[in-house]
């Protein structure tokens, strides 16, 4: 068997392996069961409620008039206005900061998983590619720039020397 029909193999077994991870993460995922949805409109409603509010108002106290595109540039400023006042009321309470917390935690820990086996297979692919790895990128730059100061001390000595010899000649 030739090396590249040996890496063929290997690659198409690691992909193998990673779809069959993969899929029974799914199936977990899938399996759990699910915890009732929150009602979505909970947070929306007084909102919308204000907006309608505010349109409502504007419709009773201006008769319809011929030009609606002033009497919906009217209700739009309106309306931004109102979301703008609740969303500012809803954002600075600490409940909504509460809800943004959990909902940051829920993603990371749902993506967790994930990236850690994206870094694995990340780190599988690269090993059998024969290539180096950032960790290994990272610790031959860190050699290079201190072979680099080690250079610039040999250097600077050197230069001492060389001083001190031209002023040894001198005298």
């Amino acid at each position: 068997m030739t090396d590249a029909s040996a890496a063929t193999i290997q690659l198409f077994d690691m992909w193998r392996k990673q779809l069959e991870e993969s899929t029974q993460a799914w199936t977990r995922l899938v399996s759990q069961a699910p915890a009732p949805p929150p009602d979505p409109m909970a947070f929306w409603r007084p909102v919308l409620n204000q907006g309608l509010e505010q349109w409502a108002r504007m419709f009773a106290q201006t008769p319809a008039s011929p030009d609606l595109v002033t009497q919906w540039k009217q209700f739009l400023d309106q309306w931004i206005e109102a979301w703008s006042r609740v969303l500012g009321q809803a954002m600075n309470t600490e409940v909504f900061a509460q809800l943004m917390g959990r909902s940051l935690e829920g993603w990371l820990t749902a993506q967790a998983p994930f990236k850690k086996a994206g870094e694995q297979a990340l780190e599988q692919a690269v090993t059998t590619l024969n290539l180096a790895s950032r960790s290994q990128l990272t610790a031959v730059a860190k050699q290079i720039v201190e072979l680099e100061e080690r250079l610039e001390r040999v250097e600077d000595g050197v230069q001492a020397i060389l001083r001190r010899l031209d002023h040894k000649e001198r005298a």
